[in-house]
């Protein structure tokens, strides 16, 4: 019996040894993904083309020839640059525009902004050759996996990632409609693409919609896209999984058209690649209090107060430039600030988010 129950008991414990070594390998396993996750991708321009005069396509491959991870169309990367003042480092998000089950390239579509710190450096820096360093493949924004017809909503430079979806869903077989809205015809970014793709998949419809026709010109939809004409040009639309991206505002607009028109909340998934704004107000005094010291300067009419400071070389950590991220997240001393979208994170009192912030008043803010 002694025996019989030193036995049970030394089978116990290896049992148990053998779980903490088990436990124990999934732990390093975890944590090892976790730092392969982190790891930079070090790449090269393959290709450079500008288009239409306000996109950058790049196509991107591995130094060395190395394997580059999958992702989900509608996942983005951070390319990270010394375009910041005086050199430093700093990184911005842009969607993957173009998708392949086992990737060679990444490519990327990234509008020109006139005012913007990352965009004119990459214009003038980035030529094919060009070594860049970006993350891996990351955002929870893509098509939710299901048998519902897809109704994707592209506006301006929100387009690249509905690019990707549609290379993704177009050999499946699901039903999938694409609305790409642009003020003219010739910021249609992909239109011809999209044309041929529609012609040889009978899944796919293809649906531009301009806002400012040239008169005479254009033969297809024009006017303000909403919830009534996109379920007038695909009744599928009621039964329909929705992917969105494009300004806050417009986003925001087709939200609320869409849950009105009876559409659940549940079936809308966005992302927002920025905030609509025009010209901010130019010459109200503006007080940043940084670890270096006090700066005072005044407003030069930006659309946001993230592009006031940027051009008077005050650098604000900052990837989304949508209201997601917080990175740039801010203490307002004192002043007014008008809020261009919602943000899409809890904000403390007396913090602001100036990628989505433009200044009301005279302003001191603390930057951490």
């Amino acid at each position: 019996m002694m025996a019989t129950a030193l036995g049970l008991l030394g089978l116990v414990c290896l049992a148990f040894i053998l779980w903490l070594t088990v436990d124990g390998l999934r732990a390093i396993a975890a944590r090892r993904a976790a730092e392969i996750a982190r790891q930079p991708l070090h790449m090269v321009v393959a290709e450079r083309r500008e288009v239409a005069g306000e996109l950058l396509s790049l196509r991107l491959i591995a130094a060395k020839g190395r394997v580059l991870p999958s992702f989900r169309a509608g996942q983005h990367v951070l390319l990270q640059a010394p375009a910041g003042p005086g050199g430093k480092t700093i990184r911005r998000a842009y969607s993957l525009a173009a998708w392949q089950p086992r990737p060679k390239a990444y490519e990327l579509g990234i509008k020109r902004e006139a005012m913007g710190t990352m965009t004119p450096w990459l214009w003038k820096h980035l030529q094919e050759g060009s070594a860049v360093t970006i993350s891996r493949p990351q955002g929870t924004f893509a098509p939710p996996r299901s048998a519902r017809p897809l109704v994707l909503i592209g506006g301006g430079i929100g387009i690249t990632p509905m690019r990707a979806m549609i290379h993704e869903g177009a050999a499946s077989g699901r039903q999938i409609v694409l609305f790409h809205a642009a003020r003219t015809a010739g910021q249609l970014l992909y239109r011809d693409e999209f044309e041929r793709l529609a012609a040889s998949h009978p899944n796919l419809s293809y649906l531009p919609i301009l806002s400012r026709p040239q008169a005479g010109a254009w033969p297809g939809l024009s006017g303000r896209l909403d919830a009534a004409l996109i379920l007038a040009q695909a009744p599928e639309a009621r039964d329909a999984e929705f992917c969105l991206c494009a300004a806050d505002s417009m986003m925001a607009q087709l939200r609320a058209d869409l849950t009105a028109a009876g559409i659940d909340e549940h079936r809308l998934h966005w992302e927002a690649f920025g905030v609509s704004a025009g010209a901010g107000s130019a010459g109200l005094p503006l007080a940043v209090q940084t670890p270096q010291g006090s700066r005072q300067y005044l407003t030069r009419g930006a659309p946001t107060l993230l592009a006031e400071l940027e051009a008077n070389e005050v650098a604000l950590p900052s990837e989304c430039r949508a209201g997601s991220c917080g990175q740039c997240l801010a203490t307002l001393d004192s002043g007014e600030v008008d809020w261009l979208a919602k943000p899409e994170i809890d904000i403390p009192a007396g913090k602001i988010l100036p990628c989505i912030c433009a200044p009301r008043s005279p302003l001191a803010l603390s930057i951490p």
